[in-house]
Parts: structure tokens; sequence; C-alpha cells
């Protein structure tokens, strides 16, 4: 059975973690570049005699990359030896590094344990919550991102941030009463108006609000299921005027009540919902 460069190099791609294949390149005091691999994504570590001194995945460099290929259970493993790179992103002493990579690996374990969350599940913001949070910006950009359509995993590859750090932050929201499972907009309404204008009008109601809109827009459509009348013409006027009036910046407000007007005349071809020649000026 031929022996593979990696064997040689005492890595088995088979049995191996980042931690693993780190600490054997570490103690061999080897220098040259780590790949490690996974379905389409692709990082690098670069080791200069046995310290860890630059890592990337993407846009994100140094300890943060590495928390980041940390979560990659099962990845592929290339090690060129003396490729180096004038570059380092990682202060740290190997050791130091191996440390905090050990201590991630086990609070993860943790964590699964206590609160599992598979990173493929879908979330959406809870329209009924009144739970209080006081959100940092990075927070708030993850919860503009739950949106019922997005999975934890595709929200932790747009930041760039590790799913330990995301999975921490979304049990906060949970905690909170901000968001839960479920389907994004009410089945009735999503039956009346559709997805496509939905959708749509949601984006509008997100550049007026920002990150609440998901929030505000699933509120307003369950109002509306509450009364007995069909979702007809009036009622998507009335769901408009609803949206407006959660929006305090009278510029924006405007703004939205212009956009929204079109777009629901667009989606129903209905008259009594054309916008006025004053609204549909730039």
């Amino acid at each position: 059975m031929p022996v593979t460069k990696n064997q040689q190099n005492g890595l088995n791609n088979d049995t191996a973690q980042l931690t693993d294949a780190l600490a054997f390149l570490c103690t061999q005091k080897r220098t040259g570049k780590l790949q490690v691999s996974v379905e389409e994504k692709s990082g690098e570590v670069f080791i200069t005699d046995g310290r860890i001194t630059h890592a990337q995945f993407e846009q994100c460099i140094g300890l943060q990359a590495l928390f980041f290929m940390l979560a990659w259970e099962k990845g592929k493993y290339n090690f060129t030896p003396k490729d180096t790179i004038d570059k380092t992103t990682i202060e740290l002493e190997a050791t130091k590094v191996l440390s905090l990579l050990a201590q991630r690996k086990d609070e993860w374990h943790r964590v699964d344990q206590d609160y599992p969350l598979n990173r493929d599940t879908v979330l959406c913001l809870l329209p009924g919550a009144r739970g209080t949070i006081r959100l940092k910006k990075e927070e708030w950009d993850i919860l503009a991102r739950i949106d019922g359509r997005r999975s934890l995993q595709e929200i932790s590859d747009e930041l760039y941030m590790a799913p330990l750090d995301l999975v921490k932050i979304i049990y906060r929201f949970r905690e909170a009463g901000l968001i839960g499972e479920g389907t994004r907009y009410p089945e009735t309404a999503y039956a009346a108006f559709g997805e496509e204008f939905l959708s749509s009008l949601e984006r509008e109601l997100n550049l007026a609000v920002g990150p609440l809109a998901p929030m505000l827009l699933v509120e307003s459509l369950k109002d509306l299921e509450e009364t007995p009348e069909p979702f007809n013409a009036e009622k998507i006027a009335i769901l408009l005027e609803k949206l407006s009036d959660t929006i305090p910046v009278e510029e924006n407000k405007l703004r939205f009540q212009q956009a929204a007007r079109i777009l629901a005349f667009e989606f129903s071809g209905d008259e009594k919902l054309s916008p006025t020649e004053e609204e549909t000026k730039e």
C-alpha cells in the first residue's frame, strides 16, 4: 500500500483534526503551510520552526481564522514543507494557541450537550417577543440575518464568525425571547400575498427601520389575520399604513410609503393600490 505525502508527514486525513495536526507539526518544529479543506472551503495555516505565525480563511485572518476552521470536524489536510509567507497575524506561543483551541473545542462540546442546536437550523424573529437585551453592533448584524431563510451555518459563513461564537450569541437571543424556530410569515398571509411580495416589502422596510423589519412585518400580518375580512386591496393598504406607523423618521417613512405603494401595485395590478402622481416622482 503506497504511503501518502501526509502519512510521511505524520498526518492522517481519516482521523486527524485541526488541533491534532497543528500539535504534531509544532512539536516536530516544522516549517511550512498546512492547507485545511472541507467541502468547498479552504484555509491556510503557516508554521515557522514549530510556531504558528499566520492563519487565513478568505477575509478572516489570525486566531479568528483558526477558530473558524476548528469547527470543520472532518477536514482534509495537506502540509507543504518550507512554504512560508512574509506575514505574522498570530503573536502567541504555539503552546498558548494550542491551549486556546483545546479550550474552545471543549466549550463547543459542553454547549452542544447542554443546548443542542444543529448548524443547519433556520431561525426567525418572534413577533410577540417581549424580551429585553442590549445588543452590540456585531449582534445587530446577526439579528438582521435571522430571517427565516438563512441557516446558522450560512450566517456564520457570511459574517466570518466562528460557529461557537455565533451559537453563544444565538442562545442569548433565545433566552431573551427574541427568536425561535418557525415559519417566516403567517401561512394565510403567505398564501394571499405571496413570498415575493412580502420579501420585497420587508427589504424596503429594512431600509427604513433596520433589523427590526422582519418582526414588525410579521406582527402586522398577524394583526390582519385576526380580522374577518379576506386579504384584499383594502387590507394591503391597511398593512402598508401599519408598517408606515412603525417608522419614526419622517423622511424614511415617506420613502417607504412611496416604494411600498409601487410594489403593491406592481404585484397586485389593482388600480386601488396604484401610486399617486406625487408618489411616483423621484
